[in-house]
């Protein structure tokens, strides 16, 4: 990811972390449920089209969860953006390599 891609998820994180707590009492639903309401445009920043809503949600409540334990005082959003772009691909590449495995086991 180059760093444009990851200032835009930057952004991302912070319009959304934003809209989550301007609507915070009138939802039954934490940060990382309604970030996934963006999915078309954390896919379209990450560049990744498989990304499915579970995979985002997944993500954004284990960076939430390192962001606590690793630097509770830094910049969220920034710790968040650089953990998503860091970890956006990692479902789908076991994806492809569990494929790939399947494809040459059958092969006579």
């Amino acid at each position: 990811m180059n760093r444009i891609q990851q200032n835009r998820i930057k952004d991302l994180v912070e319009e959304t972390n934003t809209a989550f707590e301007q609507e915070a009492g009138t939802m039954n639903m934490d940060y990382a449920a309604f970030a996934s309401l963006a999915l078309p445009d954390f896919k379209n920043a990450l560049q990744n089209p498989e990304l499915s809503a579970a995979e985002l949600r997944q993500m954004i409540r284990r960076g939430s969860q390192s962001h606590k334990q690793k630097n509770p005082q830094g910049c969220w959003a920034t710790f968040m953006a650089h953990y998503i772009t860091q970890n956006a691909n990692e479902g789908v590449e076991e994806t492809v390599r569990y494929s790939l495995e399947q494809v040459y086991k059958e092969k006579p």
